[in-house]
């Protein structure tokens, strides 16, 4: 695609598709939609976060964020579309454009393939037989080992990929072909526990998913052509975590209710452990109808459809063992059951009608779409979507716009319950059976029923022109992604009671009581809205000279400018810097200032071919022009502030430089412009062919270790 770039395969890290962004946004790719043949792999009921009370990073699961592109083996794969630009409304629940994966269908002999680097390690086998009057059988199997890096084995990844697909004729009066899928695909993000490592920090992420997929089309007399899918994802995740805490000892703390409980001391140096048992469920089922109607010059195509999905986790949930403990001012979460979570519903139906006229030379096309959703059993979301071109010989000019809708995650709308503790006393004695704290524990119910899902307005236009020495595309775009989910802060007042020692015996805990003093406490905590707001304004263009015949040689430029602005209007808080102890303290409210972030980058392919040796020499330079990140509207001053005792003050625009809010203001350095100087990179392949049909290819990524570091 123009503008991006080509990395070393890194399997130990998700790979999620950020499409038509100068600024890589989780929103962005929790966006795109993954279509493995005609049904959509969905990622919103992954519910695999360590603590979404302050992250909805799940280690290597991508929760609330798009599909890790991991899963999808290619070893069967015959093509793969990429949606940049305004797509069908067949294809909804997507806001930033989707990949369309299309499997083999068909008799094949035996493709076996493998692929080896220092730190990856890949192979796949795969075959279509033929059945004779029950149709083609398509198998494939497929095997990917990475360590991350060749110096250590700690981090690895590992995945099993393992595909049936059989089509069967079913009738021919009515050309009605049937297709049978079954996939399965095992993945396991590890880390292991080194030898020569004194203490212990492990994370292990498995999963293993199961698809069925049912799906055919066939001809009737009244409907036109009927095409359905029926697809069925299940997917058991599990996730593992092991670390040791070294700056102990802590108040030991359990508590699931509100309340002030008195408990003892963890070791100074102890472990704690939580699983990750979830189970998310998908089910997508979609009917088509689409009719074909011709007028001399004139064609129409009318496409109308239904699609009904539905999301669900139904694991056990998460659970930590070991020694909870108290660390400063941190929110926590602990456990929670999953399968009491509501399920998400969206019933969509959508039509399109597509309009061709052609003449001697002229072609103009004219597609008029529209989709409906009732989302998540509350929201009614129109979709218009319309495209035109118009083609003169060998000058072509094309206009598009569409809107589209990306519903919130399910871990979005029930993160679960917020811990927040906070220590009231502490008696630490020499004598460990004389040791206690109290501690006070406050439970926060975030309620997200006011998310609704975020959306994205697209326009393009563009042309193209073909020549007997040259292919010229270019597209210009305006891309407004709207109501995106983030997290903004908010300060809660929390009443915290000191206690005081009425009695000391020996061996045995102190007795306390309240001193009679009470007051209030800020605690920050993170929620949800819809407050991210990012605008892309885009250039594609692609350039193809004709091959030269004579030496059998082939050049092509991709080239991409990208310049995105993105606003939270949410708030940040923080705590004044010079204040030891966070009960004297004031907290700063400050607005997030607006990122604005270009990219410019471009790719020159040679590709030289050689016949008569069966011998492909493809040489990339790509040109990194510029690569740029502003802060508009910042400011290292708060706008209001919380005291100590959580009264709300404003501070008047004119004073917020003064001396007396010095202890509020961020660090310098914060909104530091960032710039990368212009570099280049070049990427070798060399592929070998034999008469037999075997292929070996040597590709080498910055060939010529040319490697410039800024």
């Amino acid at each position: 695609l123009p503008g991006n770039k080509v990395n070393p395969p890194n399997l130990t890290s998700p790979q999620q598709a950020n499409l038509r962004t100068a600024i890589n946004s989780r929103a962005n790719a929790f966006g795109t939609a993954i279509v493995l043949d005609g049904a959509a792999i969905s990622n919103d009921a992954n519910l695999q976060a360590k603590n979404p009370a302050s992250t909805l990073s799940g280690g290597k699961s991508t929760v609330a964020g798009g599909v890790d592109l991991r899963s999808i083996t290619l070893a069967n794969v015959e093509s793969i579309e990429v949606i940049t630009g305004v797509a069908s409304p067949k294809y909804g629940n997507l806001s930033s454009g989707g990949i369309l994966v299309k499997s083999k269908v068909g008799k094949t002999p035996y493709i076996v393939s493998a692929n080896v680097s220092a730190t990856n390690y890949q192979a796949s086998v795969a075959k279509g037989v033929g059945l004779g009057n029950f149709g083609v059988l398509n198998t494939d199997f497929s095997y990917a080992y990475s360590s991350g890096i060749p110096t250590e084995r700690k981090v690895f990844y590992q995945s099993f990929n393992a595909g049936v697909r059989w089509q069967l004729p079913v009738s021919k009066e009515l050309n009605w072909n049937h297709f049978t899928s079954f996939r399965m695909n095992y993945s396991d993000d590890g880390n292991r526990h080194e030898p020569e490592e004194i203490y212990k920090n492990e994370a292990d992420i498995k999963s293993i998913s199961y698809q069925l997929a049912l799906s055919g089309s066939l001809h009737t007399p009244y409907l036109g052509k009927v095409s359905y899918n029926i697809n069925g994802n299940v997917v058991n995740q599990y996730s593992f975590f092991d670390s040791y805490v070294l700056n102990g000892p802590f108040p030991i703390i359990e508590a699931l209710e509100s309340g002030t409980r008195t408990t003892v001391f963890s070791p100074t140096v102890f472990n704690q452990t939580t699983e990750i048992k979830g189970q998310p469920m998908n089910l997508n089922a979609r009917v088509e109808a689409t009719q074909y109607v011709h007028f001399s010059s004139l064609e129409l195509n009318f496409e109308t459809g239904l699609q009904y999905a539905l999301d669900d986790n139904r694991g056990s949930g998460r659970v930590s063992n070991g020694n909870i403990a108290h660390s400063a001012d941190i929110v926590g979460s602990r456990s929670a059951t999953f399968e009491k979570i509501p399920a998400s519903k969206t019933w969509s139906l959508y039509h399109q009608t597509d309009l061709k006229h052609t003449t001697k030379n002229t072609v103009q096309r004219l597609n008029l779409g529209v989709r409906y959703d009732y989302m998540l059993e509350r929201y009614h979301l129109w979709s218009p979507r319309l495209s035109f071109s118009s083609r003169y010989k060998q000058f072509k000019g094309r206009v598009a716009w569409g809107i589209s809708y990306k519903a919130p995650a399910m871990v979005q709308l029930y993160p679960g319950r917020t811990y927040i503790d906070y220590i009231n006393m502490q008696y630490y004695a020499e004598n460990p059976s004389e040791r206690l704290a109290v501690v006070t524990t406050y439970v926060y119910q975030p309620t997200n029923e006011h998310l609704r899902p975020n959306y994205v307005d697209l326009k393009e236009i563009g042309f193209d022109w073909s020549s007997s020495f040259l292919d010229l595309q270019f597209t210009y775009f305006q891309k407004s992604m709207r109501r995106g989910i983030a997290t903004t802060e908010e300060l809660l007042l929390l009443p915290k009671a000191e206690y005081q020692v009425i009695d000391a015996p020996a061996n045995r805990p102190p007795v306390v009581a309240p001193s009679g003093v009470v007051y209030n406490i800020p605690r920050r905590v993170n929620v949800l809205k819809n407050n991210l707001f990012v605008n892309t304004n885009g250039v594609e263009i692609t350039l193809s000279p004709a091959k030269i015949k004579a030496t059998n040689t082939e050049f092509n430029f991709r080239y991409s400018y990208l310049e995105s602005v993105m606003a939270n209007t949410g708030y940040n808080i923080d705590r004044s810097q010079y204040v030891v102890g966070g009960n004297s303290a004031r907290f700063g409210v400050y607005e997030n200032a607006l990122q604005k972030s270009i990219r410019s980058f471009g790719t020159l392919t040679l590709i030289q071919h050689i016949p008569s040796l069966r011998f492909v020499l493809t040489l990339s330079a790509e040109f990194n022009f510029k690569e740029y990140t502003n802060y508009i509207g910042a400011s290292l001053y708060p706008f209001a502030y919380y005291d100590s005792d959580g009264n709300y003050i404003d501070i008047p625009e004119e004073a917020r430089g003064n001396p007396e809010y010095n202890d509020l203001a961020k660090d310098p350095q914060t909104f530091t412009p960032t710039e990368t100087p212009f570099y280049s990179n070049f990427n070798l392949q060399i592929r070998k062919e034999t008469k037999q049909g075997h292929s070996f290819s040597f590709f080498a990524n910055n060939a010529p270790w040319y490697n410039p570091t800024y």
